[in-house]
Parts: C-alpha cells; sequence; structure tokens
C-alpha cells in the first residue's frame, strides 16, 4: 500500500469515508486547522468586549451566566489597562443586573447565537463575590490574558454563574475582550 492510501486512511473524517488530506503544493507540508480556529469556522466561536473609563469606587465587570445544558463554553479573556489593574475571575457570584452586552459570533455567516449571557456592570445581591479562580496584577499599559495558550482557557460549569472584575485606578482607562467557544463533550 502507498503512503498516500495510508495517509488518506489515517485521515478519514467518518468510518468508511475518505476524505483527501490537503498538501500545500510549495511545501508539502499537511494543512491542518487547530480546534479552536475549527470552532470559528463551525459557528460556534463568539467574541464580546467592552471599553471603559474606571470611575471612583466603581469596579468594571462582566458577569457571565452560562446555560443549563451540555454546551460547555471555553473562555478566555484579556484586560488591557492604562494603569495598575488587579483582575480576578470569580465563580458563584451573589451578582445580578447591568448592562446587556452585544456577543457576535466569530463566523458572520452563520446565525447561531451564543448560550452565554453576558451583562456590564451587574450589582452585588448581597452574597458576594463568589470564589476567587484566578487572579493577576499588572502594571501601567499591561495586558491581563488568560489566551497566551490553551493552558489558561477555563471551561465554564454549566449553569453557573462567574465575574471578570477589573480593579484599577479612578480615571484609568479599561478594555475587556472575552473569545469562547461553546462544544458538547463527547466523553
Amino acid at each position: 500500500m502507498s503512503l498516500w492510501k495510508v495517509l488518506q486512511a489515517q485521515f478519514s473524517a467518518t468510518p468508511g469515508d475518505v476524505t483527501p488530506v490537503r498538501i500545500d503544493a510549495s511545501t508539502s507540508s499537511l494543512n491542518t486547522v487547530d480546534f479552536e480556529h475549527h470552532q470559528i469556522h463551525n459557528g460556534s466561536s463568539f467574541t464580546a468586549s467592552r471599553h471603559v473609563t474606571h470611575g471612583a469606587g466603581a469596579s468594571p465587570n462582566i458577569l457571565i451566566v452560562t446555560p443549563n445544558n451540555a454546551k460547555w463554553a471555553h473562555l478566555v479573556f484579556q484586560v488591557i489597562s492604562d494603569d495598575v489593574v488587579e483582575v480576578v475571575l470569580y465563580e458563584a457570584p451573589d451578582y445580578a443586573g447591568g448592562g446587556a452586552m452585544a456577543e457576535y459570533n466569530r463566523d458572520r455567516n452563520s446565525g447561531t447565537a451564543a448560550g452565554l449571557v453576558l451583562t456590564s456592570d451587574a450589582t452585588n445581591s448581597g452574597g458576594g463575590k463568589g470564589t476567587a479562580l484566578w487572579t493577576f496584577k499588572a502594571g501601567a499599559n499591561k495586558t491581563v490574558t488568560t489566551s497566551e495558550s490553551g493552558r489558561f482557557e477555563f471551561i465554564l460549569a454549566q449553569d453557573e454563574k462567574y465575574l471578570i472584575e477589573a480593579v484599577g485606578a479612578n480615571g484609568d482607562v479599561i478594555t475587556m475582550l472575552m473569545d469562547w467557544y461553546e462544544h458538547e463533550n463527547h466523553n
């Protein structure tokens, strides 16, 4: 059996179906797309952002509410600040309200809506911020990010709330960026 036939069998999309392996003509390398990029093409990848000036005594936040289904959100985020900022991700905060945030499917040809519900500047309902899962403090003009690699990706629990909070200086300009894809675990 030729090497080409072995490669075709190795890269079969479904049992009994052989999908031709794509090889770049100039470099002879296999053409592949990582899973996260595949999710964009699949219409299951989303983004949201907000840009805000930090007010006196007010820490900008984003409240994330996950749906009660098996499509789990795989989240990475960035917070960019022009002053010193501390960013904390909380699980199970007793927060509510806030302004609805726009969520965009990264495949602009897809009609699939995100399962997450995002609001900005949610307020404490009395039970506190919940459990701090991740925190990072950065100096002026630095980016706090979980998106350097998949090592910092969070798979959010279904039917749960999360809070991303940026604690900075009064008058600080803060940009909060979120990317996630929603995927049903098959294991």
